[in-house]
């Protein structure tokens, strides 16, 4: 079974950019919660609103989307495909596990182009599984010939 990596970037740099980005909010949400208790326990603060840290909150907003945006363009979507005659299995980052689909659940498989990049649809009978975006669209016009060779799977290009 040979299998074909489709991201840019090796997998440690991804996972420091993730591990920055977790931190930061961590960070940046004990720095709300101690302004928040820190207004709470004035004696001479005004009665109202408790005052706190807006820069800590738009930091925190900011890295909220910041871990939005890996999770749902770096973990929950696969980065490489293993082809076997019987089967594709979908590579992903951890902590999700490789999914196995075999050739009689697959109903179409295609590129989906973007502005410079393009990634690889893959639809089954019970869900749709996306690649990560990739300048390499060489490789996925690749796999696609490939997996065309094996089986009667609709190929698209978008």
């Amino acid at each position: 079974m040979e299998t074909t990596v489709l991201d840019d970037f090796p997998a440690w740099s991804i996972y420091i950019i993730a591990f920055v980005i977790v931190a930061g909010f961590l960070i940046s949400l004990a720095v709300l919660i101690r302004s928040l208790r820190a207004t709470n326990h004035r004696p001479n603060a005004p009665r109202g609103l408790p005052r706190f840290s807006w820069p800590s909150f738009f930091f925190l907003i900011g890295a909220a989307l910041a871990l939005w945006f890996v999770g749902t363009s770096m973990f929950d979507r696969f980065h490489a495909i293993a082809i076997a005659s019987d089967r594709i299995e979908l590579v992903y980052f951890w902590p999700r596990p490789q999914q196995v689909i075999q050739r009689s659940d697959l109903i179409e498989v295609k590129i989906d182009r973007a502005y410079r990049t393009c990634a690889e649809l893959v639809l089954t009978r019970n869900k749709l599984f996306r690649s990560v975006n990739s300048k390499k669209c060489t490789v996925a016009q690749e796999i696609l010939e490939k997996l065309s060779q094996h089986a009667s799977i609709k190929m698209g290009s978008g």
